[in-house]
Order: structure tokens, then sequence, then C-alpha cells
């Protein structure tokens, strides 16, 4: 499912996945808890003064793209995701733009993103230092086996299948 169906139409998606489930709607599915706590929500986000305690809020789905990631690495994600963009209605099939894309965003992959560049900056840390890190090389390596992934296969293979909710796609 995706989340901008549930923001927007709470109640037909949670209908279809507790029919999915084979589990009983219940109130408690439309509140902010769980095992009777209440979500207060996460004061890093930023929505937090906005909508902290309200679970179908939409800031999460209006706030401006580029806010974290640069056209470039929109590119990269936009590519690398391609196939989860088309089975769920994102975006119509272009399998050989897709393979064009996917090309030429190879070698970006050995580089740092511009949110990386970013992060550097903003933690004044050494850019060598922050490239042998293991959160880097772990990005760095499930990005290249994605990007290997779909150039085998132009698709990742054993997907999900969308969740039938039964409410037309909005493609803006």
């Amino acid at each position: 499912m995706r989340l901008e169906d549930l923001k927007e139409r709470p109640k037909a998606v949670l209908l279809a996945l507790c029919d999915w489930m084979g589990i009983e709607e219940g109130e408690s599915l439309y509140k902010m808890s769980a095992q009777g706590k209440k979500w207060w929500g996460d004061p890093s986000s930023p929505d937090y003064g906005t909508e902290a305690m309200t679970p179908f809020g939409d800031a999460s789905i209006k706030r401006k793209v580029g806010s974290v990631f640069s056209d470039n690495d929109q590119f990269i994600l936009r590519t690398l995701f391609y196939p989860f963009s088309v089975k769920f209605d994102y975006m119509d099939e272009n399998l050989e733009q897709f393979k064009i894309d996917l090309q030429s965003i190879r070698p970006m992959l050995d580089e740092m993103l511009d949110f990386e560049k970013a992060l550097v900056r903003n933690m004044q840390v050494d850019v060598k230092q922050f490239m042998k890190s293991g959160s880097y090389q772990y990005l760095r390596t499930c990005l290249i086996e994605r990007w290997n992934t779909l150039d085998e296969f132009k698709t990742y293979p054993h997907m999900l299948e969308p969740l039938p909710i039964g409410i037309p796609i909005n493609h803006d």
C-alpha cells in the first residue's frame, strides 16, 4: 500500500488491509497508539510542530521535494526505485528510458551523494574519514547490489503485489 493512500483514505486502506490480513477492523487502528501507549510523534521530525499527534495528517506527503535530496540524488533514487514506482502506479512504464538511466547512474554510485556531502559539511568531518565509515560503505554496497540486480533483471524479482484497495490512483 502507498503512504499517500493511507493518509488520504485511511478507512478504505485499513479496511482492505484488515481483509487481506484476515483480522477485524478496530477503533485502535485509527489512533496513534501501540499496546495502549499514546504515540506523541518524533520531535526530530520536521512535521512535529504541526502534526505531532495526527495519525493521518498529510504534511509528510505534501513536503517540498528537494528538502533532503538534490536533483542528482533524486535521479539516482528514482532510477533504483523505478520498478516499485511502476508497480505501485506512481509512474507509467518506460523501459527504454529506465535502461538509459540505469547506465547513467552506475558511475555516480561510486561517488558521494549530495546529501552525504551536506552531512560532511554540517558535521564538519573529514571526507576521507567519512568515506571509510561503516555507514558509508554499507550504503554503497546496498546501492551497487540494487543496481546489479536491476542491470540483470530490469526489475526486482519477487516484489510484493500492491494491496488492492479499490480506489483510483491520481497521477499528479
